[in-house]
C-alpha cells in the first residue's frame, strides 16, 4: 500500500531520533511508500546502541547485547545476520555479588546478540538499508520544538530550519518528547489528555558509563561479561562488566563498566573524576595487576535516561491523531533492544493506517 500524501510537505513523515526505534520506523514506512526524514541530533547511529573508539580500542558503551523473542525482530536479525552486522556471542553470562563471591557460571541456552564490530553494528545496517529514493537520515539535526499548524505537524530546528509533514514519530526519551511538545505550543489543547498523563507517568534511571584501556588481559572470565547482584549485602556500585576484547570488538584490551541505577542517581551531579575513581576501586578486582600502570586509558560518560523505570504495556502511545504524532522507544510495551524496535515497528504501522484513513 502507498500512504504517500499530496502537498508541499518536506515528507510524509519526520522521525525524531535514529535509534533501534527511529531506524525500524523509517524501514517499515519507507517500504510502505512513505516519505520519510530521519532527524537525529548527535553525530552517531543508533542511540544508547553506542560504539565509541578509545584510543585503539573499542567499547560498547550503551546496551551491551541484545536477544530475540519475537519473529518480526528475528527476521531483521537474521537479515543483519546474513549480510555481516551482527552475529551471536553467547548464552549467558556470569552473576556475581559485587566482592567477587558467590559467581554463578553463565549460560542459560538463549543467546545473546551483538554488533559484529559493535553494538552499533544493527542500527548502521537498517540505515544503510534504507531506500534513499524514499527516507533521509540527516546527522547533527537537534530538534528544538514540535507542533502542529492546521492538520501539519511542524518540526523546528537548532540552525532554524522547519520542516512540515504530515506525521511524526518521536522515539527520544519520553521527558525529552514532551519538551519538544511543549515548545512547540501543543500543551495542553494539541495533545490527546490521556496520552499526556500516560506519557508524564513514564521515568527513567541514570546510569554512569566508565571505558578503560589496559594494558593486559583483564580477569573477567569467559565470555567477557559479567552481571551483578542488584540487591544485597555485598552489593556495590557495579552493575555490569564487560571485557570488549573478549567480546570480538577490540583489538587490545578494554572494559566497559555500567554502574547501578541507585549509585548513578547518588553521584549524578558528583565531580566525573570522583565518580571515576570510585568505579575504579570497584573494579579493581577484575583488573590484573595495580591500577595506576595497567589502566592506560579512561573515560566517563554519564546517560541521563538510560533505563525506564515506568513504562506502559502497549507499544505506542499516540499523543494526536490529527495530524498523527505518536510517541515510541524503549519504554513502551517492553525494554531492551528488541522492545524499542517493536515499537518502533508498531507506530510506523500506525502512521500508516492514519495516514491511509484506516485508523
Amino acid at each position: 500500500m502507498n500512504a504517500t500524501m499530496p502537498g508541499d510537505h518536506d515528507a510524509d513523515a519526520v522521525i525524531v531520533g535514529a535509534g533501534i526505534a527511529g531506524l525500524v520506523a523509517a524501514r517499515e514506512l519507507v517500504a510502505s511508500g512513505v516519505r520519510v526524514i530521519v532527524l537525529e541530533k548527535g553525530r552517531g547511529l543508533g542511540g544508547r546502541m553506542a560504539t565509541r573508539r578509545l584510543g585503539t580500542a573499542v567499547c560498547d558503551h550503551g546496551a551491551q547485547f541484545f536477544t530475540v523473542r519475537g519473529r518480526a525482530f528475528g527476521t531483521l536479525v537474521r537479515e543483519a545476520h546474513d549480510a555481516g552486522a551482527v552475529v551471536e556471542w553467547c548464552d549467558g553470562f556470569t552473576r556475581a555479588t559485587a566482592n567477587g563471591s558467590g559467581m554463578l557460571p553463565p549460560g542459560d541456552g538463549h543467546p545473546r546478540w551483538r554488533g559484529t564490530a559493535g553494538m552499533t553494528g544493527l542500527p548502521k545496517h537498517l540505515a544503510a538499508e534504507l531506500d534513499p529514493a524514499c527516507g533521509e537520515i540527516r546527522m547533527a539535526a537537534k530538534v528544538t520544538s514540535l507542533g502542529v499548524e492546521g492538520v501539519d505537524v511542524i518540526v523546528s530546528l537548532e540552525d532554524g530550519n522547519r520542516l512540515r509533514a504530515a506525521a511524526a514519530i518521536v522515539s527520544s526519551p519520553v521527558p525529552q518528547s514532551l519538551d519538544l511538545m511543549e515548545a512547540g505550543g501543543m500543551m495542553p489543547n494539541a495533545i490527546d489528555p490521556d496520552a499526556l498523563r500516560t506519557l508524564r507517568a513514564i521515568d527513567y534511571d541514570p546510569c554512569f558509563t566508565l571505558m578503560l584501556v589496559l594494558d593486559r588481559q583483564s580477569l573477567v572470565p569467559s565470555p567477557g561479561g559479567i552481571q551483578f547482584e542488584a540487591e544485597g549485602p555485598a552489593n556495590g556500585p557495579i552493575a555490569w562488566l564487560a571485557d570488549n576484547q573478549q567480546k570480538g570488538i577490540s583489538s587490545v584490551p578494554s572494559l566497559t563498566i555500567h554502574a547501578t541505577a541507585a549509585f548513578s542517581r547518588e553521584h549524578f551531579e558528583t565531580p566525573p573524576d570522583a565518580v571515576t575513581e570510585l568505579l575504579l576501586e570497584a573494579v579493581a578486582p577484575w583488573i590484573d595487576g595495580p591500577l595506576a600502570s595497567a589502566v592506560v586509558e579512561r573515560s566517563l560518560h554519564r546517560w541521563k535516561f538510560a533505563q525506564p523505570t515506568t513504562a506502559v504495556t502497549e507499544p505506542l502511545v499516540a499523543a494526536s491523531t490529527r495530524p498523527p504524532i505518536v510517541c515510541c522507544g524503549d519504554a513502551f510495551g517492553g525494554a531492551k533492544v528488541e522492545g524499542a524496535a517493536s515499537s518502533g515497528l508498531a507506530a510506523a504501522r500506525w502512521v500508516v493506517r492514519v495516514l491511509a484513513g484506516e485508523a
